[in-house]
């Protein structure tokens, strides 16, 4: 990792799970597939703790609302799976599962005394004491420093204030290890209570070839997390023109009075000329999906592009280049920029458009990061956007952008 990817990660990697569209455990858990730690400053690594920490108390929630709504089911009789017994034992129907050192038996009991319920208060009850003295043992800065559209505190209070109410509807209970045929709140809230315990070990990092570890390791891509700086860059451009950030169901919105710009990822857009690949019917995946774009039927007729290239590589960034050049055909945007971070000195070009991506490169660099050109009636940028420079350099460059068209 070199000076760049740790800019990087510092300036922006504290909201990378909520860009990724981190909302619960299952989808957190997905993410564990790192193998090699990198470092990252400690306000940065503490407001991602507390991250984790509110989706545990989200995800315990959940689950205490889930076994509520099967507590009121009353159960003649379950099957049940342990070590040990509980309730009345049918004996001519009770299975000794040797492999598992288990008994499969039926419970004669009533849903309010079912013993995963006690299982679950007792779960709950140390979930909530763990957040608490997680929580409180945290180094992040001020709600002042965070993006009211990347701000969960509020709604971490209120969850924190919920899970305190709801396990006291349930009994204290006691601890045994999870089975498979436990209810799914009651794995989530295992999953929950294993999370929070061992939150200071879970550690930020890649996922390189051929490297093993035990350790919890959350994989971050640096290019989506350039992506990532390039949105928060473009964000925080409009906000200084007086639109305010939305997040609502998982999109982004800049409302400024009757003004509504709605910013997609990776997504492809209504306008694509795309109509027919040979017999498919439907041709929505091979459609064209710029990593940034901003797009509004009444207000912008015709959108704006973002393709973000994290790479000093030639040959990558001519690619780009010429996937910038696609997107006019496909989308006929208002204007579509191509950003990356700058070209290497010394490399191959390994034919002549990576040759003529060199040029280009210098000529960016010299009319002041930010190159403008014509292809198919369509205005194109080449814009460079280097984490290493400060973020009022990095603003003049999309305001340079954006100015004359919002």
């Amino acid at each position: 990792m070199n000076r760049q990817d740790r800019e990087l990660l510092n300036k922006v990697g504290r909201y990378y799970l909520q860009y990724k569209g981190v909302v619960d455990i299952e989808k957190l858990l997905s993410l564990f597939e790192g193998n090699t730690e990198v470092p990252i400053n400690d306000y940065t690594l503490s407001y991602i703790y507390f991250y984790i920490i509110y989706l545990v108390t989200k995800n315990a929630v959940r689950s205490a609302r889930e076994a509520l709504k099967d507590r009121l089911t009353y159960r003649e009789f379950s099957v049940e799976y342990s070590q040990e017994l509980f309730g009345e034992l049918d004996v001519p129907r009770t299975i000794a599962v040797y492999q598992m050192n288990m008994l499969a038996y039926y419970n004669f009991a009533e849903g309010l005394n079912a013993p995963e319920y006690s299982i679950l208060g007792y779960l709950l009850r140390r979930i909530y004491h763990l957040v608490k003295e997680k929580h409180e043992s945290l180094k992040y800065e001020s709600n002042n420093d965070i993006p009211r559209y990347f701000n969960f505190r509020e709604d971490f209070k209120k969850k924190y204030e919920e899970l305190s109410d709801l396990k006291e509807k349930f009994p204290e209970g006691y601890y045994r290890e999870p089975s498979y045929t436990d209810p799914e709140w009651l794995i989530r809230a295992y999953k929950a209570y294993f999370l929070i315990k061992g939150l200071e070990s879970i550690k930020v990092g890649t996922k390189e070839k051929g490297v093993v570890t035990d350790k919890k390791i959350i994989k971050f891509l640096f290019w989506k997390l350039y992506e990532l700086y390039v949105f928060y860059l473009v964000v925080n451009y409009l906000e200084s023109k007086g639109y305010e950030i939305i997040r609502k169901d998982g999109e982004f919105f800049a409302e400024k009075g009757s003004k509504l710009i709605r910013l997609v990822f990776n997504t492809s857009l209504p306008g694509s000329s795309l109509r027919k690949v040979d017999n498919t019917e439907n041709v929505d995946k091979y459609k064209g999906r710029p990593d940034i774009s901003l797009d509004s039927k009444d207000k912008l007729p015709k959108p704006i592009i973002f393709e973000c290239k994290y790479s000093p590589s030639v040959s990558y960034i001519t690619m780009g280049r010429f996937k910038v050049m696609a997107y006019t055909y496909e989308y006929d945007p208002e204007v579509a920029v191509l950003v990356y971070p700058g070209l290497k000195e010394s490399q191959v070009d390994y034919d002549a458009e990576d040759s003529a991506t060199r040029e280009l490169d210098q000529m960016v660099k010299e009319k002041g990061f930010l190159l403008d050109f014509y292809y198919n009636s369509h205005l194109i940028y080449m814009a460079i956007i280097d984490p290493l420079r400060k973020d009022e350099e990095n603003l003049r460059i999309i305001d340079k952008i954006l100015g004359k068209i919002i």
